[in-house]
């Protein structure tokens, strides 16, 4: 069985290969590298380097059986999509129309899109359902509930089955600042760094943070199961406050830290809940937030203690 996965060389996409892998599956990975890292690529890994709005990926892929596509190619930063709505919106809305086509032309029988807790913008009722309205504040989230919709449209159209996982806030290795785990990476750089942590806002605002092993094995287990949408999530909520008290204790010693404006486009409190996806794909997280944060932490210092001194 073979699954195609776009933005494979990302974050996200690498653990992911890996976990397919490790299932048994063929696994071909398509990236263009704006944001995806070389090094995640691997002797034998099945790489075709293209962008996913490139119409001649088709030729690349017309030979292959691909049974399911696990769509992660993304613009992933609010802050950018503010600056430019337009890239966000040619990268997330036309690249994801873009492989519904595909999908359709290659007779792909599973369509899982890569969707966000952003799509339902800023609603306190936490934790919040999939049966919520969807009100982005962003740019970023509106391209996302966007895809949802053409994802639910097309694949009805082209009788695919449809999937769409949202996100809560993912982290772990590899990471990189931008996406909505991207604080986490951003404070042990600052931390590594022997740098001021900058917190927008008064550090109250809480994400649902989830270890990025944590979304690989719930991309498994949407090939297997039944489609839907799904939140993919800890049902955790944790401040931003919090984040620094544990990375102070990982670091063994005190942080600086200095407070600024809220940042615009960004929510305050977010938490998903995810008995749907536990009920009906038999998923749950198994990274507490001190492991997975834990397991970040050393490997971000092990690539400090591996990368020759500037001085």
């Amino acid at each position: 069985m073979s699954i195609l996965i776009t933005g494979g060389a990302g974050f996200i996409g690498t653990f992911t290969k890996n976990v397919l892998k490790q299932a048994g599956y063929n696994v071909i990975l398509v990236d263009n590298f704006i944001t995806g890292d070389r090094s995640n690529i691997e002797a034998g890994d099945h790489l075709i380097e293209k962008d996913i709005r490139d119409e001649r990926l088709y030729d690349d892929l017309k030979e292959s059986e691909i049974d399911a596509v696990i769509h992660l190619a993304a613009q992933t930063s609010v802050p950018d999509s503010l600056n430019d709505p337009v890239y966000d919106a040619s990268e997330n809305i036309e690249g994801t129309v873009k492989m519904l086509q595909l999908a359709n032309r290659l007779k792909v029988k599973k369509f899982i899109l890569a969707s966000s807790a952003a799509v339902y913008g800023d609603n306190p009722a936490c934790p919040l359902k999939e049966t919520e309205a969807l009100a982005p504040t962003s740019p970023y989230g509106l391209s996302k509930m966007t895809g949802e919709h053409y994802v639910d449209l097309l694949c009805r159209q082209y009788g695919i089955e449809a999937t769409i996982l949202r996100y809560a806030n993912v982290f772990g290795p590899k990471q990189s600042k931008d996406g909505e785990g991207g604080v986490i990476k951003i404070f042990i750089d600052k931390l590594l760094e022997n740098q001021t942590l900058q917190i927008f806002g008064d550090g109250g605002q809480t994400r649902d943070f989830i270890y990025v092993e944590d979304i690989a094995n719930a991309h498994l287990a949407a090939i297997k199961g039944p489609s839907g949408v799904y939140n993919v999530s800890t049902n955790t909520e944790t401040s931003v406050n919090e984040l620094v008290e544990v990375l102070t204790k990982l670091s063994k010693g005190s942080i600086p830290k200095e407070y600024a404006e809220p940042r615009q486009g960004d929510i305050y409190r977010s938490c998903l809940d995810n008995s749907r996806i536990t009920n009906s794909l038999g998923w749950s997280p198994q990274y507490s937030f001190d492991e997975g944060l834990q397991k970040t932490f050393d490997a971000f210092m092990d690539i400090k203690s591996l990368t020759p001194s500037q001085e």
